[in-house]
């Protein structure tokens, strides 16, 4: 008995974590998604396929409307095919599918289409939302307005950006009084959006009327320009759709970058100066190495404490700026020539 008791809560244990799992690697990994699903048949299978990879493809695009082109409904339709890995899990709501597409066939798709590609490090969104109410003005505060702010969680999560709240403490006070929002003081805004790793912000300046609308001016604050939507709307999903979108927009259209055919791709040479080691050169290649999945990259030349790079696959010197990680040590000296990229070694400090 003390053996099938154990048996039993060995069992357990195991569907428990094959749960977890099953979220963490949705989370983790970018071209998985993590579907509901009503029972474990066959036609369920190939219906939460197609569901989870369309979510993947405006996901990776940072677009909805990739999903009206051909190509995108042709892969959707057959997208079983392209699932390399599935499991299912209990959770306290239902079951889930875990599915894993094929990460090869998701670039060949946009390579061959030509269609903005945005990779999966994506720097985060803070959002300051300033409400105007009858005595004093405010921001929400994620726990305060769970019920205001949550529908902006879940519309971030399906554009595949984190959504981060400020602890509106002290510091936050200091850095970022109410009234910068609406003064459209966007210096301070971005000032205290750092304190939060980020160089983009959603803000938005919020009232209530009288006749249950609200009245929405909503600004995506980016490191050095702004973009405004004003709207009058009673749905407050409606209207957090409408600023997450002007968020998400700006910022794929500043982060994203077009795949290119090999064969058809030009060359773009990259120089980096300031390689004095061993260690650096190491450093620099492992850079490098890491965009190999996106781009053709090889060596041209070592001269001195430069190095020289020829890279295809993207359309131009500004697009392969764009893959570089934040924080990779590398400097951007000179992008304006398209088939030039000019980098300063600088090391990770």
């Amino acid at each position: 008995m003390r053996r099938f008791y154990t048996y039993a809560i060995t069992i357990f244990f195991a569907f428990v974590l094959m749960g977890e799992s099953n979220i963490l690697r949705a989370e983790e990994n970018f071209f998985a998604e993590l579907v509901p699903v009503e029972s474990r048949g066959g036609a369920e299978l190939a219906q939460a396929a197609k569901l989870g990879f369309s979510q993947l493809l405006v996901r990776v695009s940072g677009n909805e409307s990739i999903l009206e082109q051909t190509a995108f409904q042709e892969a959707v339709n057959n997208a079983q095919e392209h699932v390399v890995l599935y499991s299912y899990s209990e959770e306290s709501d239902g079951t889930y599918l875990f599915l894993e597409y094929d990460d090869a066939f998701v670039r060949g798709l946009f390579r061959d289409e030509s269609v903005p590609y945005w990779e999966q490090r994506r720097p985060p969104v803070v959002v300051w939302l300033a409400l105007d109410e009858p005595y004093s003005r405010r921001f929400a505060a994620r726990s305060d307005d769970v019920t205001l702010l949550s529908p902006s969680i879940n519309r971030f999560e399906a554009r595949g950006v984190e959504a981060r709240f400020p602890l509106l403490d002290l510091t936050d006070a200091a850095a970022v009084p109410v009234n910068a929002v609406w003064t459209r003081d966007f210096d301070q805004i971005r000032r205290g959006s750092r304190r939060y790793g980020s160089e983009h912000s959603l803000v938005g300046r919020w009232i209530d009327l009288s006749d249950g609308t609200k009245l929405v001016d909503w600004y995506y604050v980016g490191p050095d320009f702004e973009q405004h939507h004003q709207m009058r709307q009673a749905d407050v999903e409606a209207i957090w759709d409408v600023g997450v979108d002007l968020a998400v927009d700006a910022m794929r259209d500043s982060l994203a970058v077009t795949l290119q055919r090999f064969e058809a791709a030009k060359a773009i040479s990259i120089t980096v100066t300031g390689v004095q080691s061993i260690a650096d050169y190491r450093a620099v290649s492992s850079v490098f190495e890491a965009l190999s999945q996106l781009v053709e990259l090889r060596i041209d030349a070592i001269r001195g404490d430069t190095l020289t790079y020829r890279v295809a696959g993207v359309s131009s010197a500004q697009e392969v700026a764009r893959l570089l990680p934040r924080r990779s040590g590398l400097r951007i000296q000179s992008a304006s020539d398209p088939a030039q990229l000019d980098l300063i070694w600088e090391s990770i400090q």
